[in-house]
């Protein structure tokens, strides 16, 4: 029987060939982690392949399962052909006797704790062969540390909702409450599989998700480009947890395999901590090392987006007026135009989105705006939606650039999408963006993306809808890199209805994303905090939108709320008082000398006591660090609240607030409805 461990960090990984309960001689190789410490015994769990695959006409190998899951077909029964270990990375290569090869290949990354894993599927036989599933990770053996490791009580799955202006709000339910419990006679088997279909990935969920009790705690990320799923998976004394491309059954994907070519799954990043803190720090560490960015994005600088000020209507002039009046902020360095540069003068900007003409009318010349921005040290930057075509453009009506499902044109309401597999796209595309965008000279693109393909669309190779769909999604992907090819330095900023593209294989191919489309609505630090736990701070783009009426209480709670990430200036900035532009830069100063603890440090508490969003009581701490400094920011949705920290050791350097504080041990706070702030603080030195 196959059998190793290894020992990377603290962690303890197993591959374990075990037999497959009812079926014998047949058995799997099953993948199992614990910490270092941990006296589990894998031999005694219940594994089940590390190698999750399905491929048309498999039968299941359980009882129940068909309609509820497609693991654990007989596709899995495969053995080991060699396993090799080099440094940091286990290379694990299996097959069957049916001529289907795997490669699963395991890195770890001693600087964050993470692992990332993946497997390539190729064909050496003889057949066409239909890929139905094909998971990038599958964890077996999952139970309760705090339990004694005989059993999944006590347990609970963490899990981060998303929908529009509400992304990446965590959801902690226990195994009891999911009717993850044993039967009487281990018998059956009870599955959870959740994610998403089509070209949003973070809608309904984000491609997360955290197992673990009081004593230690699991966590998964997956690249998640298009339909993806995970599973949550019990069967006997132990769970598994698995996922990557979303299934036949779950987004009517599959894939024809000619005989020797090969297939690869996306990455799946995974750690155990101590608690889901730990976890989420080490995997966005992970995703910040892997980054690679342009020189200006080093020191995070803060930018101005002119949305919030004129809701779709820029003009020229306008531009320059706002760029003038941002002199008395030098941490400005990006300068966004959003959209309705492009809008027809008889027809709004929305629904006119497809043809990218620049309107003359308003901007005559738009060199004149990168040009006026070099002047001031920025960088100018753009909205483009080019992924789509409104109902407004003359592109909405072209069908030989769009994408088709069962032969009709793709629509959404207002929206048609552009089918990124052709020349003709690409043609249209490398006159409309990329020309345009060298010619005006901008270095910065704001890309957006309003709507979703769903299940898929047809290709000219015969694919299945959702062979199709990812397709498409790679093709994306491809763009980006054509256009940092063709604009050098250029910075990319990732939008959809703000943050519905927020996932790791894209997010590594860009500068940052849009965290929400949450612009100054209260609940902006609570979505800003949730969602960094799954994004870098360094990417993280938060809206702090400045009304020149608004009290200097209301300017801090945004500026504060956007110290989470980075710094999206937007709203009135024509005709600031001297108060106010002393406000906003008291603000930008505090965030430059706490800016470090932001970009490399660890959340140690987000701790919000708001139950709904839209009607928000209540308030939330939120506190991170690294080495020997601390931030704390808090903010309150909620009249007469008070805020209450141990902050023993540490002494306070320095305060970005309008709110009264007392106390050197314990720190406290009160605070009014819509009122926040920043704190630094030091641990003191020892005599």
């Amino acid at each position: 029987m196959f059998f190793q461990k290894f020992i990377f960090g603290g962690t303890a990984v197993y591959y374990v060939e075990t037999p497959v309960e009812g079926h014998e001689g047949k058995t799997v190789i099953g993948l199992a982690l614990y910490p270092e410490n941990v006296p589990a015994d894998p031999s005694k769990l219940c594994l089940d392949s590390l190698v999750q695959v399905s491929f048309t006409g498999d039968e299941a190998l359980i009882d129940y399962s068909l309609g509820v899951t497609m693991r654990n077909r007989n596709s899995t029964l495969l053995k080991v052909d060699r396993q090799t270990r080099e440094g940091d990375t286990v290379t694990t290569v299996l097959s069957d006797a049916n001529g289907n090869h795997y490669t699963h290949i395991l890195e770890y990354s001693p600087r964050t704790g993470v692992f990332t894993t993946w497997v390539r599927y190729t064909n050496r036989s003889d057949e066409v062969r239909t890929l139905e599933m094909l998971s990038s990770f599958s964890l077996s053996g999952i139970v309760s540390v705090a339990g004694g490791c005989k059993n999944t009580m006590g347990l609970t799955l963490s899990r981060m909702t998303s929908a529009w202006s509400r992304e990446c709000r965590l959801k902690t339910e226990k195994f009891s409450d999911l009717g993850f419990d044993m039967s009487w006679a281990r018998y059956g088997i009870k599955a959870e599989k959740f994610g998403q279909v089509g070209s949003m990935p973070n809608r309904g969920y984000y491609p997360f998700a955290a197992v673990g009790d009081e004593q230690y705690c699991l966590g998964v990320q997956i690249e998640a480009p298009y339909s993806w799923q995970i599973e949550l998976y019990e069967e006997k004394e132990s769970c598994a947890l698995s996922g990557g491309l979303g299934d036949f059954e779950f987004a009517h994907w599959r894939k024809e395999i000619l005989p020797n070519e090969s297939f690869e799954t996306d990455r799946a990043f995974f750690t155990v901590g101590k608690d889901l803190n730990a976890v989420c720090n080490a995997l966005v560490h992970e995703q910040d090392r892997r980054l690679t960015v342009p020189e200006s994005e080093e020191e995070m600088p803060v930018m101005y987006n002119e949305y919030c000020a004129t809701w779709g209507n820029p003009t020229q002039e306008l531009m320059l007026r706002m760029m003038n009046a941002l002199k008395p902020f030098p941490q400005i360095k990006y300068f966004v135009i959003d959209s309705g540069w492009y809008k027809p003068e008889d027809r709004g900007w929305c629904n006119a989105i497809g043809d990218w003409d620049i309107n003359r009318t308003i901007f005559p010349d738009l060199t004149v705006i990168s040009k006026k921005a070099k002047e001031r040290g920025m960088k100018a930057g753009i909205w483009y939606e080019y992924e789509v075509a409104g109902r407004d453009s003359k592109t909405f009506y072209r069908e030989d650039l769009l994408l088709h499902r069962d032969g009709h044109v793709l629509t959404s309401k207002n929206r048609r999408f552009l089918d990124l597999r052709t020349s003709e796209t690409e043609d249209f595309l490398r006159e409309k963006l990329v020309r345009q965008l060298k010619e005006s000279g901008f270095e910065y693109i704001k890309i957006d993306y309003n709507d979703n393909i769903g299940v898929g669309c047809d290709s000219e190779d015969g694919s299945d809808l959702g062979e199709g769909g990812r397709q498409v999604t790679e093709a994306s992907l491809a763009w980006l890199e054509i256009l940092k090819e063709s604009i050098h330095g250029l910075v990319i900023e990732n939008c959809s209805s703000g943050g519905s593209r927020i996932e790791p294989k894209r997010m590594n191919a860009v500068s940052m994303c849009s965290f929400s489309d949450a612009h100054e609505c209260p609940e902006i630090p609570l979505v800003a905090a949730n969602v960094s736990r799954v994004i870098p701070a360094r990417q993280e783009q938060i809206w702090a939108v400045i009304r020149a009426d608004e009290s200097d209480s209301r300017t801090i709670y945004s500026l504060c709320a956007a110290m989470m990430g980075r710094i999206c200036l937007s709203g009135d900035i024509l005709g600031l008082t001297e108060q106010k532009i002393r406000c906003i830069r008291d603000g930008l100063d505090f965030y430059e000398t706490v800016k470090d603890i932001v970009r490399y440090g660890d959340i140690t508490a987000i701790d919000c006591n708001v139950e709904y969003y839209r009607d928000p009581k209540g308030r939330q701490v939120y506190i991170k660090d690294l080495g020997d400094r601390r931030l704390v920011i808090v903010h309150f949705l909620d009249d007469g609240s008070d805020v209450t920290l141990n902050m023993k050791g540490y002494a306070l350097v320095s305060a970005y607030t309008d709110l009264s504080f007392t106390g050197k041990e314990t720190f406290s706070v009160h605070g009014e409805r819509f009122h926040a702030g920043a704190w630094l603080f030091e641990k003191e030195k020892r005599a």
